[in-house]
Parts: C-alpha cells; sequence; structure tokens
C-alpha cells in the first residue's frame, strides 16, 4: 500500500473558526466515518469511504518533491524543501481542510536515500498536525528498501502486492486506486508488473459502480526508444479502457502539467513541486474537488512560470 501518514483524529472540511468553537472531531468520530485508525504517524491500512458522501470534500494532488536529506540542498536553481514547504503551506491555508493529501512518487531527490525520507517526513509533519491523511506513492527516484525502513519503525508494513506499494482509498463519492510504477531506483523508465496488473483488475471489478481515479508515477504512453516512461502501458490502459467507472488517470514524472482526454479518458499529468524542466511550466499543486458527474481540478503556483496560476479545469466523466 502507499504510505500512509494519518492523524490521530480525523480530517475536517470544517473551517478552522469552527475548530475554535466546536474542536476538532473526535478519534471515535474517525473510526465511524473512515474505518481506519491512526496515530501521530502511522502506516497502516487506509481510509475507507464515510457513511455520507460530502459536497465539500476536495483532495491535495502533489508530485515530484525530490526532496534531499539535506533541506537546503538546491537543484535547477530551486530549494526542493522551500518549495514543499510553500505547498504545505497553501495546503493549510485553506478555510476547509483537504479531505486527504496525495503525492504521486519521486519523493526522493535521486537514489531514493533513508535520510532523504526521514527529511520527507519532517516537512510533512505540518499536515500531520493538521490532522490530515497523507497518501505517499513511488517513483523512479525511491529506493523501496529505504522507503520501508524509514517506516518500519512506526509499524509493520503491509501490502496487498508483493513488492509494490498499491492500495485502493474511497472517498465521498469517488474512488482512488494509488499504483507503483517504480521499476529500478535512479533509472527513468517504470513498470507495473503482471501481479499489480492483476491486482488492478480484481480492485477494480470488486466496485464497477463508483468512480474512480487511477494513480501512478509515470506517464502512460506508448513506449518509444529510448523508454522513458511506464513500460507495461497497453496492457495498462487495456484494463482501464472497458471498465467505464475509471474516469482518468493521474501521473507525474514528466514536471509538465497537462490536461487532455484519451479516448474519454482524462490523463492528467500534476506539475513537479522540486523543479521544472523548461522554463515554460509551473511548479506546484492541483486542488482537485469531485462534483457530481466530474469533478474541478485548480492549479495552485508555487513558483516556475506562474501564468496559469488558480486556473481551473472542469472534468466530466464519461457514461458508466
Amino acid at each position: 500500500m502507499p504510505l500512509q501518514i494519518l492523524p490521530a483524529t480525523p480530517p475536517s472540511t470544517s473551517t478552522r473558526a469552527d475548530e475554535a468553537r466546536h474542536g476538532s472531531p473526535s478519534r471515535r468520530e474517525f473510526l465511524a466515518g473512515l474505518a481506519a485508525g491512526g496515530a501521530s504517524l502511522l502506516l497502516g491500512t487506509p481510509a475507507r469511504s464515510a457513511p455520507n458522501e460530502d459536497p465539500g470534500a476536495w483532495y491535495a494532488l502533489v508530485s515530484d518533491i525530490h526532496i534531499a536529506a539535506d533541506p537546503s540542498t538546491r537543484l535547477r536553481g530551486e530549494v526542493m524543501a522551500d518549495n514543499l514547504r510553500a505547498v504545505v503551506s497553501d495546503i493549510l491555508a485553506a478555510d476547509a481542510a483537504p479531505r486527504a493529501v496525495l503525492i504521486d512518487g519521486d519523493l526522493a531527490v535521486q537514489k531514493g536515500q533513508s535520510a532523504d525520507y526521514r527529511t520527507v517526513v519532517s516537512l510533512l509533519d505540518p499536515l500531520r498536525k493538521a490532522k490530515l491523511p497523507i497518501y505517499l506513492g513511488l517513483g523512479n527516484h525511491d529506493d523501496r528498501t529505504n522507503f520501508r525502513e524509514v517506516l518500519q519503525g512506526v509499524i509493520p508494513l503491509e501490502s496487498r502486492v508483493v513488492d509494490k506499494q498499491a492500495e485502493a482509498v474511497d472517498g465521498p463519492g469517488l474512488r482512488f486506486v494509488v499504483l507503483d510504477s517504480l521499476d529500478q531506483c535512479n533509472v527513468t523508465p517504470g513498470k507495473l508488473g503482471s501481479a499489480q496488473l492483476d491486482w488492478l483488475t480484481a480492485e477494480l471489478d470488486a466496485q464497477p459502480e463508483k468512480p474512480t481515479l487511477v494513480f501512478v508515477h509515470h506517464n502512460p504512453v506508448p513506449v518509444q526508444p529510448p523508454p522513458t516512461s511506464l513500460l507495461d502501458t497497453e496492457a495498462f490502459l487495456a484494463i482501464l479502457r472497458p471498465r467505464r467507472q475509471v474516469k482518468g488517470v493521474v501521473f507525474g514524472h514528466t514536471h509538465v502539467w497537462n490536461v487532455r482526454k484519451e479516448e474519454d479518458l482524462y490523463m492528467i499529468n500534476l506539475p513537479a513541486v522540486a523543479y521544472s524542466f523548461a522554463p515554460a511550466q509551473p511548479l506546484g499543486w492541483c486542488r482537485f474537488r469531485p462534483e457530481p458527474g466530474g469533478g474541478q481540478l485548480e492549479l495552485r503556483c508555487i513558483g516556475g512560470n506562474r501564468e496559469a496560476d488558480r486556473q481551473r479545469i472542469a472534468l466530466r466523466w464519461r457514461e458508466a
């Protein structure tokens, strides 16, 4: 499963003023609403769906943070830790808290060192203190062994797929399936593998009615030499296309902000947080709010080219 950092009490869509008047939700309410336990830092069973859909729910979608052990590390003119701090601050500045924060891989700067992940956890600490669940996926600059070792001291790590970090996360009116495309650390292409694809098929077939977005780090495009994307793209899309509850794929890897449709599936390429490969690209994250029949995606820039800051894109789901 992806790393899930859970708070001791649940996320809330109430305003900070409401919390000041009434207090934050209790652990008992959290267990009743999400069917998941939590500690101040917990690696464990992901949150499950709330009994009632919340029209005010939204999610923070983040990718490519590339954090080094030394938070002052700079690459391509950017201090990556400072950029992540800016994203965290922007998330926390919202009037209502997000339902969850999902970070779609490349957590570490290059080779997934244990110290990199310790710094990642430290930088995400304000979100944890704000009682927000955080889901972390893996990308090609991550190391699964080091990732697990850093979190192993919290509680034992479990996984639905051997040697992968894959899990489904249910929210109000929407389901996320988070996949692990890490193949080899610091080697550019990614791969899901047959075991994870089989699990994905079974997981989607278990809930054919609920709108679903699938998260994967690598861009799912046909492989051309030299390979830089998802090596088993065709097998992956062959699973998604006929399953009409799947509305789109969310990915990172390219450090490019782009939303397009391919055969009525949305392809949502999240911007990088850490640094860009081209000056025309923004740095930042996306705020996603599910709506009946679709959702709204908002770009939030913290650096790079800010021309598209606060750009909103209406997503309309294909018919189930």
